[in-house]
């Protein structure tokens, strides 16, 4: 089943009329460190591998495999 976010977790997406302090809960991320041109030969390859990594894990509900706490 689809997460819908805007329903589950209005709190910390929809803005409220003052401003307010949210606690949000730990979240996992893919990340690249580094520094350089962007248009650098380098830079797109790490775009490409992330890109890869994202969709294989993006993909594996679809395979069978859910991994534990996954929503999506």
């Amino acid at each position: 089943m689809k997460h819908e976010w805007r329903k589950r977790e209005k709190n910390l997406y929809i803005p409220k009329q003052e401003p307010e302090l949210v606690s949000i809960s730990g979240q996992k991320f893919f990340l690249l460190k580094g520094k350089g041109n962007p248009n650098e030969h380098e830079f797109a390859e790490n775009i490409g591998v992330l890109y890869s990594l994202a969709y294989a894990v993006r993909m594996m509900p679809k395979q069978g495999y859910t991994p534990a706490g996954w929503i999506f």
